[in-house]
């Protein structure tokens, strides 16, 4: 007798659709631009460490390591078989704070001189920075750098 109409709620359903779709477009569109940006900055970091004189290069490769591979043939082998990851280095070296970069062949290359006053910072931050501070990404070396230069 009394029958109940069907509601139809098709009109959600896509709605809810459209909006996944959307927010993967965006998170996709975002991933992408990121992925852009870290491979524009390794562009650009690459251009810079071959920009350097030649000299600046070799004496920049002596910093971290002073043995020289020449006195033992078999660490000569062993560097040319080990793999290197790409690293960036925050160490005192002749009374400043300065920036280096090494590659994935181990050889490391001053980027820049920091504006960090060594004598200013406490004692646990100086012995930091006096063993060297080794960091994976760009991001962590601009952190500790506005953390220090402020």
């Amino acid at each position: 007798m009394f029958s109940q109409k069907k509601k139809n709620h098709t009109w959600i359903y896509v709605a809810l659709a459209l909006t996944v779709v959307i927010l993967a477009v965006f998170l996709l569109i975002g991933a992408l631009s990121s992925r852009n940006a870290r491979e524009a900055e390794r562009v650009n970091l690459e251009s810079r460490v071959q920009d350097l004189p030649q000299e600046d290069k070799q004496d920049d490769t002596q910093v971290d390591s002073p043995k020289s591979a020449e006195e033992d043939p078999k660490e000569k082998e062993d560097d040319n078989q080990q793999f290197y990851q790409s690293y960036y280095l925050v160490k005192y070296d002749n009374n400043v704070i300065k920036i280096f970069f090494s590659d994935e062949t181990g050889k490391l290359t001053e980027l820049e001189v920091t504006g960090i006053i060594y004598e200013t910072l406490s004692a646990q931050d100086q012995q930091r920075f006096a063993e060297g501070i080794k960091l994976e990404r760009r991001d962590d070396l601009n952190k500790l750098m506005m953390d220090y230069e402020s």
